[in-house]
């Protein structure tokens, strides 16, 4: 695991899965060796079996799966420059619960004082997602952290990004996770990054890095990769503080 608290680390960007960093972060990862690219579900099963969504992306089994999207995450950081860590998480089709306690032990001690902390905000109600989130949150509490949260791609822009909140398929609204978030964010103002050409660009190499997940998004979002497309905007809710003994507000498991 690299060394949280190498002096060089100002940001910790905290993915769900392999590619969600990738995705919906990339303003962040771009700053190089300064962020360190954390994937909470990052673990093989425990079984082999497989997963409709890891056929699609032609992997034989979940196992298979881990190791080849490991491989990729690995390959889309290095053109960044990022750190990366790994945390021995099943993805949701091969587990029960989310596994929070588990997960909060092993981000709290990378949450150093003075760095930034990225999370997902939970758009697309994923049980990892949401569990990742609410895992933060409870890493994080009572340290008075910086901690942003990510509008999550492409659940966030699958009806397009100035959808009105009623239009998207309900998993996909993002009222009910800002709603759940109100003490700690202004829903009314969030920050809207639009990537330059440079961004843009290592955006499109990492995603083409993970190049298993392509085939399944492709299905859903058939043009989300052209250069004018949704990628080339970001969304964020920063947090300038948490407060002391926070707890996760959309029920993961223990």
């Amino acid at each position: 695991m690299p060394d949280p608290d190498h002096p060089t680390i100002t940001d910790i960007v905290v993915s769900p899965h392999f590619d969600d960093g990738a995705l919906s972060v990339a303003s962040v990862l771009r700053r190089g060796r300064s962020v360190l690219l954390v994937t909470v579900c990052g673990g093989p099963p425990t079984e082999d079996g497989d997963d409709e969504w890891d056929r699609l992306c032609g992997f034989e089994s979940g196992p298979a799966a881990a190791v080849g999207r490991a491989a990729e995450d690995r390959a889309a950081a290095a053109l960044a420059g990022n750190r990366v860590t790994h945390l021995p998480v099943p993805d949701a089709p091969y587990r029960t619960d989310f596994p929070s306690a588990a997960v909060v032990a092993a981000l709290a001690p990378l949450f150093r004082p003075d760095v930034r902390v990225w999370a997902p905000l939970g758009i697309g109600s994923h049980p990892d997602h949401v569990g990742t989130r609410d895992a933060v949150l409870a890493a994080a509490a009572g340290t008075g952290r910086a901690v942003t949260f990510y509008a999550d791609c492409p659940y966030a822009f699958g009806s397009g990004w100035d959808a009105a909140d009623g239009d998207r398929p309900a998993t996909d609204r993002w009222e009910p996770h800002l709603t759940a978030l109100a003490h700690l964010v202004d829903a009314t103002s969030p920050r809207v990054t639009r990537l330059d050409d440079s961004t843009m660009r290592l955006k499109i190499a990492m995603l083409r890095c993970h190049a298993s997940q392509l085939a399944g998004l492709s299905v859903d979002h058939p043009h989300f990769m052209a250069w004018e497309g949704p990628l080339r905007q970001e969304v964020f809710w920063p947090v300038s503080a948490l407060i002391p003994g926070l707890e996760p507000t959309l029920g993961s498991s223990a």
